[in-house]
């Protein structure tokens, strides 16, 4: 049961990792922006990720693993919302930043919680 919650926890949290991917020809588009400054969302993830998963680890240490899931689920709810209200491209970017501080819950942390 706690490995198939993981799953469905993991699974729905690693959106947040590839969204940008799908949007990138509609946000292209919207801000009529090149491939490449939209593709900066995608590096935003990442450096958000990286960050997250460090603030992510201590809050896991600290208070486990359940107060962790929830903040990043709580932080990917409201990124998505904000993202999909950006009104430029460099609002667009930032919020993906913040869309991987929540991705990065969703991870490592939970993958070492199921060991």
């Amino acid at each position: 049961m706690r490995l198939a919650l993981a799953l469905a926890m993991g699974s729905i949290g690693a959106i947040g990792m590839w969204s940008v991917v799908v949007v990138l020809p509609t946000v292209q588009a919207e801000f009529s922006a090149t491939r490449g400054a939209v593709s900066l969302a995608s590096t935003a993830i990442f450096m958000g990720f990286g960050s997250g998963g460090v603030a992510t680890g201590r809050i896991t240490d600290r208070y486990g693993i359940v107060p962790a899931v929830a903040l990043s689920i709580t932080f990917l709810a409201i990124s998505f919302v904000l993202a999909g209200l950006a009104a430029s491209l460099w609002q667009f970017i930032a919020i993906y930043f913040l869309i991987g501080l929540g991705t990065s819950a969703t991870f490592a942390p939970l993958i070492a919680e199921c060991r």
